[in-house]
């Protein structure tokens, strides 16, 4: 039996319902642990944030999960398909880098200081 292709609609639900399922926030802040996101301080001192934020958290989360879900997923879908799906995903990872970039995460301190991050994720290369 040949398998289909997935469609992008099909994925637009799938990618939505796990989105908006979001687990209690202990669970999350493990699953972003296992993400292992990178930040690195561009400007200011990160001694001052708190990096357990639940808005951070909920935002690195749904970041980790779109990642992992395009890479599973970019595979499946038919090539005419491929360029909507990464609107698609663009669109939502647009979304959440805005939620992100507005979240104050820092702690109560008696002088107000620039900071600036910059947070990735490294992948291990492949060999051809």
């Amino acid at each position: 039996m040949k398998t289909a292709k997935k469609t992008v609609f099909n994925l637009a639900n799938q990618l939505q319902k796990i989105l908006n399922d979001k687990p209690p926030a202990a669970q999350m802040l493990k699953d972003v642990e296992m993400m292992k996101f990178k930040i690195r301080p561009v400007v200011g001192d990160i001694s001052i944030l708190n990096f357990k934020n639940t808005q951070l958290i909920e935002a690195l989360w749904g970041l980790g999960k779109l990642d992992e879900f395009f890479r599973s997923h970019f595979k499946d879908i038919s090539a005419k398909e491929k360029e909507t799906f990464f609107q698609m995903v663009n669109q939502l990872r647009g979304k959440l880098e805005n939620q992100l970039s507005k979240i104050s995460i820092r702690q109560p301190v008696s002088a107000p200081q620039m900071i600036e991050l910059e947070i990735f994720k490294e992948y291990p290369r492949r060999s051809n």
